[in-house]
């Protein structure tokens, strides 16, 4: 039955001011302009069997396409495999699978919006691995032991790490393995290099630099020229040499 008393207790606040309403009106506008996501109804029974039921509208193939699609796939076979698996990570202790869990992890997955199986598998590790993660924090929050407080708090801070680590590894499989550089800031008289530098021997006319030293490439930049001008300042006194021999000062001896 609806609850009558918290319908009373809205009606009872007052309406939203001036700005509270734009605020509204701009989610709303924004909320618009968004892809519905592909969400998942099914119905589960006391032994924990699972009827996939599929969309909440009539159209059951446009529902299809779109699960499909959410997993960079173009066959079912795939695409339902991993939803099994989202399933099977959102049971809970009783074994009964929470939908909004479900939905919730295919939400993650079509927001990383994989090209192919590869990174689709990748998407549901990372799904996974949140809720592992907030799961860990809640019960880390929950008990009062240390033992107990450590060993959640050490695993939620692991599968965090692994969840940064994953979305990096995503993030370059979506470039294909391409680098990128960006210059953040060069010191005047500087110059940004971008690509391989060799700072080892460079041949001098066919023969090896004996004394070591940058290669020509590198000498030629302003940065180092500037480094050599001022590498011997003049006006500086000479450096001593050796200490001249001195003379040997006499030891007194015990002998009588």
């Amino acid at each position: 039955m609806p609850d009558t008393n918290a319908k009373k207790r809205r009606q009872a606040l007052p309406p939203p001011d001036a700005s509270e309403s734009a605020a509204i009106e701009s989610a709303l506008k924004r909320m618009r302009a968004r892809v519905p996501p592909t969400t998942v109804t099914f119905s589960q029974d006391s032994n924990g069997k699972v009827d996939l039921q599929g969309a909440e509208h009539n159209d059951h193939d446009g529902w299809l396409a779109r699960l499909v699609d959410a997993f960079g796939t173009r066959g079912t076979p795939f695409a339902l495999s991993q939803l099994n698996q989202i399933m099977s990570a959102s049971r809970d202790g009783d074994g009964k699978i929470d939908p909004t869990r479900v939905n919730a992890m295919l939400a993650i997955i079509e927001a990383a919006r994989p090209d192919n199986e590869l990174q689709a598998a990748l998407a549901v590790q990372m799904a996974v691995t949140h809720f592992a993660t907030l799961t860990l924090v809640n019960r880390a929050m929950r008990v009062d032991q240390i033992p107990q407080v450590d060993s959640a708090g050490n695993l939620a801070v692991k599968f965090a790490r692994t969840f940064a680590l994953q979305a990096e590894a995503l993030a370059k499989l979506k470039r294909g393995g391409e680098q990128i550089v960006k210059v953040i800031h060069v010191h005047p008289g500087g110059q940004a290099i971008v690509g391989n530098v060799t700072t080892g021997s460079a041949p001098n006319n066919g023969a090896a630099d004996v004394g070591g030293g940058s290669s020509d490439e590198i000498r030629n930049q302003p940065l180092a020229k500037a480094i050599t001008a001022t590498a011997e300042p003049s006006g500086l006194p000479p450096l001593w040499g050796k200490d001249p021999e001195r003379a040997c000062v006499p030891v007194a001896s015990s002998e009588g």
